[in-house]
């Protein structure tokens, strides 16, 4: 099986761009492996949500493929009252 990643832009939000840029560009085949380069994963049920080319991803994140080009958004997750 081969095992192919894709250029991606990914857009950071204040929290998590820690000396970073705004937006990044990575080497990704899925979100989760952007989570995992980001080490987002004990973070990510309660702090952030995912888009992926504007549409956001509410379940099963860490196995939405992505491809060439894709861009990814990560946004603060609020919670409201």
């Amino acid at each position: 099986m081969i095992h192919t990643t894709f250029r991606v832009t990914v857009r950071l939000p204040e929290p998590l761009r820690e000396g970073r840029g705004t937006v990044i560009t990575m080497n990704a085949a899925s979100l989760g492996d952007i989570i995992a380069k980001l080490d987002l994963a004990d973070d990510r049920d309660e702090l952030f949500n995912f888009a992926v080319n504007g549409d956001l991803v509410l379940h099963g994140e860490k196995n939405v493929a992505l491809k060439d080009g894709d861009e990814v958004e990560i946004v603060v997750a609020f919670a409201g009252g």
